[in-house]
């Protein structure tokens, strides 16, 4: 799980069982995305769900109808990347 705000990004890393392995704080994307290409050889995941959560980025859908809202109009802020091998642990801005 990863949380990006304005002032830091935080990574949460759990296991198959949901028990927490890590919890990292990064002052930048590219910090991140280094640590991520870790996790592999660091870690003994062979596949890695992302959930990436980005509080910068904000939608107005909750604040329209269900007529005027077109959800494809609108960015979201949670992505979700399945990481198969080190170059695919990485997090574009």
């Amino acid at each position: 799980m990863i949380t990006k705000t304005r002032e830091r990004i935080n990574l949460k890393l759990y296991d198959e069982n949901l028990k927490i392995l890590t919890n990292e704080i990064f002052e930048d994307i590219y910090t991140l995305n280094f640590f991520l290409q870790t996790i592999p050889k660091t870690f003994g995941q062979d596949k890695t769900l992302l959930i990436f959560n980005d509080l910068e980025k904000t939608s107005n859908v909750g604040d329209l109808s269900d007529k005027e809202a077109d959800l494809e109009d609108y960015d979201h802020n949670v992505k979700l990347l399945l990481a198969k091998d080190e170059n695919s642990y990485f997090i574009q801005e």
